[in-house]
């Protein structure tokens, strides 16, 4: 029973993930939560874009949203460290939704990626660190 909670909650949490990063606004979703999603040829130089420097309030927003949303989906998807497999499976879920971005009139950026993942690797450090330490104690 416990697995099947688990596993919604991932489910659930992609879900959310999705929403967040493929809706057609992210500036809408954060100020007036409108959910839209407008479908779109992609275009796949938006990929390898580095517009790193902050634009906006928006933009600021938007890359703690992505470094957030991934540290809890790490913490769900490797049992709050314990299994790393799940890092694996986070991060290839962090390259799908900037690789469906392109989809739905946004634009994905591999740069997110990498914002995403370390989100995931702190998550999991952090986990890794905490059950380290409960072992050592006597």
């Amino acid at each position: 029973m416990v697995l099947i909670w688990r596993y919604a909650a991932i489910v659930l949490w992609c879900a959310v993930l999705f929403v967040g990063t493929c809706t057609v606004s992210a500036s809408l979703l954060i100020h007036h939560f409108t959910i839209d999603f407008q479908l779109s040829s992609p275009r796949w130089s938006e990929l390898f874009k580095l517009d790193i420097i902050p634009r906006s309030d928006t933009f600021i927003i938007q890359k703690i949203g992505h470094f957030t949303g991934f540290f809890i989906l790490s913490l769900l998807m490797t049992r709050n460290g314990r299994q790393p497999k799940g890092l694996i499976y986070a991060v290839l879920y962090a390259l799908l939704t900037e690789i469906l971005q392109l989809f739905f009139s946004r634009d994905g950026r591999l740069f997110d990626v990498v914002i995403d993942s370390a989100g995931i690797f702190l998550a999991y450090g952090l986990c890794r660190l905490r059950l380290n330490r409960r072992r050592m104690r006597p």
